[in-house]
């Protein structure tokens, strides 16, 4: 064996120059971790705090208390007193994998501050004007799958080529110059590991099927709001308000592959590598996150019957910076390994804009003691721009936007007051179809909302919200070419826990 691989070497060494062409497979897989960026970022939260969430996070048409920051600013002017909130929120997420007719369960889980900040009123001889500001957490990015199944016709390997490879991962060598090769020479994962070789001028992957597969992928961070906004009267019981949002967040992914020999496919002699074992590649995307937006809203209200609002959530521009890196180690039957050394580290600077989103929201109160209140959401997906001067990536770019759509989201909820005991139930529901054309409506995200309020003493109060969502969605796991038998089918469940404090002075 290690004969074959001295060999192996030496015709590595005298065939660099026409041998080394790649994007990896994993720095292709940043690229096309760009576009995805984009619909994860435009996914933001209309509301923040336990009450508005318990109520199915409907917002727009309430908006009376430090979640109108977020919300729907216009209702500020409704706050006459100060207001100190602050919370917390527990987020579990857990995935039900198929993969290959194997089914594996796993979770993760984070504990993450939710808002915290301030209400202040300036006192007025008519109407009303008031101001907020504070952090509020919009976005989570908490996720996990994991999967593992016995795969007959695909290997990742077959992913480490460049664009214009064919499907199989074979490659025209003589497409590249000497330069060319000798500028990506440190990005061929997988020639550097004995997983690919050369011949007759072609790159071509060594490890092509019949492979035991698994995987764990975790992702992690969200998006904040630092926020400054106030609300007007500007007539009788019409108000307007504008809150500025300055964001920043981080997005983290991990993901350790296996691929094992565990059938003794990989035996013959009659090309290398003729006693592999397993290999494992690992990948991490650690990206920074900031931008600005503009939430702009309007409310009309007859107290103590119903409130009409309306706002507008201009395009928030992102400034990413992202830190891509890969490493792998191939292992043999005969105890020889090889591995990556020194890892790749691949570095990113771009754009994305998110669309402009339109909400309506209105709340009502048939009786004293029961409130009302349903939010209509409307984005166009399409419009998610991502910023880049290669054009690979553009056209890439240019797809992703053909499988997007325009969706409208729809959020209710109730609100009971038991005046005696200082209590108020809620519940509410969510419903947030699918951006992506011409999925089933199984892909639509639900999210079933209960919580209460407590009153203690006269100027504080205690929320409490639990959020349950269920969907399916899938996962193409070689993203480069459509191959069915490569993917994922997930059954996504979320479990949410918001406790929010509140004083009010």
């Amino acid at each position: 064996m290690k004969e074959v691989i001295t060999e192996y070497q030496t015709m590595k060494t005298t065939r660099i120059y026409c041998s080394i062409i790649l994007f990896t497979m994993g720095f292709y897989s940043a690229q096309a971790q760009y576009p995805a960026d984009g619909l994860r970022l435009s996914q933001i939260s209309s509301s923040v705090g336990a009450r508005s969430q318990a109520m199915g996070n409907s917002v727009v048409g309430i908006a009376d208390d430090y979640s109108a920051l977020f919300g729907n600013p216009a209702g500020l002017s409704q706050q006459k007193s100060f207001e100190f909130s602050v919370g917390l929120s527990s987020i579990g997420y857990d995935n039900d994998v198929t993969f290959f007719g194997n089914n594996i369960k796993d979770n993760n889980n984070a504990i993450r501050l939710d808002n915290l900040g301030i209400v202040y009123p300036i006192p007025t001889r008519q109407g009303g004007l008031t101001f907020a500001f504070g952090f509020g957490r919009v976005a989570n990015f908490t996720s996990v799958a994991s999967f593992e199944g016995f795969n007959p016709s695909t290997s990742i390997v077959k992913t480490f080529k460049p664009y214009g490879g064919t499907q199989f991962g074979d490659f025209d060598l003589l497409t590249l110059s000497l330069d060319e090769a000798d500028n990506l020479i440190n990005n061929q994962l997988a020639f550097r590991i004995f997983l690919a070789d050369t011949l007759d001028d072609y790159l071509f992957p060594v490890l092509t099927d019949s492979v035991q597969q698994s995987t764990r992928i975790l992702e992690g961070g969200g998006i904040n709001h630092w926020s400054f906004g106030g609300g007007i009267d500007i007539a009788k019981n019409l108000s307007i308000g504008v809150t500025l949002n300055f964001v920043s967040g981080t997005y983290t992914f991990d993901n350790e592959f296996t691929e094992s020999d565990t059938r003794n496919i990989y035996k013959s002699t009659y090309r290398f590598p003729y006693n592999f074992d397993h290999w494992i590649y690992a990948n991490t995307i650690t990206s920074d996150l900031s931008g600005f937006n503009a939430l702009f809203g309007i409310m009309y209200r007859q107290p103590g019957k119903y409130r009409i609002g309306a706002t507008v959530r201009v395009p928030t521009t992102y400034e990413i910076s992202q830190t891509f890196t890969e490493d792998g180690t191939s292992y043999f039957d005969d105890g020889f390994f090889e591995k990556l050394s020194p890892a790749l580290i691949h570095e990113s600077k771009y754009q994305i804009v998110t669309p402009l989103v339109v909400s309506g929201g209105l709340s009502a109160q048939p009786l004293d003691w029961i409130m009302i209140a349903g939010d209509a959401e409307y984005t166009d997906w399409t419009q998610i721009e991502f910023e880049t001067d290669d054009q690979e990536l553009k056209k890439e770019h240019r797809d992703f936007k053909k499988m997007l759509r325009e969706t409208w989201n729809l959020r209710c909820g109730a609100e009971v007051s038991i005046w005696d005991i200082g209590l108020k139930l809620r519940a509410g529901l969510e419903y947030k179809p699918s951006p992506w054309k011409n999925k089933p409506s199984s892909y639509d995200q639900i999210k079933y909302t209960c919580g209460f309020g407590f009153i203690i003493g006269e100027n504080s109060s205690i929320n409490a919200s639990y959020a349950l969502g269920v969907w399916k969605t899938d996962r193409n796991n070689l993203y480069w070419i459509k191959v069915p038998s490569f993917e994922t089918s997930e059954l996504v469940t979320t479990n949410t826990i918001n406790v929010t404090f509140s004083h009010r002075f």
